[in-house]
């Protein structure tokens, strides 16, 4: 995959989370730890949110040979801030990786010790499009309680980033990251 395919894949993701978490600023404290009938497998908006942000955290870890035995708890995450909060720090971690990223980087094995021929792209598009199937979930639980966070679509991300210029041939996005 194209490096700078990648990166835009990897604004997109946090894009995304971030309109998500502006949309929990709107909900009552209650609502974001309530337990939601159908349970979509994490019970509440808060867990799965912090199950996306664990996720996040932990293949980033791995990717950088870091310690990734810790799982984030989502009884740690008292309110929306304190979620908001961890994520920005994350946030900030995935770009400074992506930053020093290489091409020649992203077809090699996530794991020299991995038998299964996964590549560290293959991996980070693992983060992004599990972060789209969580996101959906917790889309579906805000629209329900009168907060839809609105379009999470790739295209209305490329439509709506200042400064955002698409190449034509990658598809890949060139924009200032710090201007969240």
């Amino acid at each position: 995959m194209d490096k700078a395919a990648l990166s835009s894949l990897i604004a997109f993701n946090f894009w995304a989370n971030n309109r998500i978490l502006a949309t929990c600023e709107r909900i009552s404290a209650d609502d974001f730890v309530r337990t939601v009938t159908p349970n979509p497998g994490w019970r509440s908006l808060r867990e799965i949110l912090v199950h996306v942000l664990d996720t996040e955290y932990g293949w980033r870890s791995v990717l950088q040979s870091q310690d990734a035995t810790t799982i984030l708890d989502a009884a740690d995450f008292a309110d929306v801030a304190a979620l908001t909060a961890h994520w920005q720090t994350e946030q900030a971690a995935w770009f400074a990786y992506d930053a020093r990223l290489r091409q020649e980087d992203l077809d090699a094995p996530y794991d020299v010790n991995a038998e299964n021929g996964l590549t560290v792209w293959q991996r980070i598009a693992h983060v992004v499009m599990h972060g789209i199937q969580h996101r959906s979930e917790a889309a579906a639980i805000l629209t329900g309680y009168g907060q839809s966070p609105g379009e999470l679509d790739f295209d209305v991300f490329l439509q709506e980033k200042p400064g955002t210029t698409i190449d034509g041939i990658t598809g890949s996005v060139v924009h200032d990251l710090n201007a969240e």
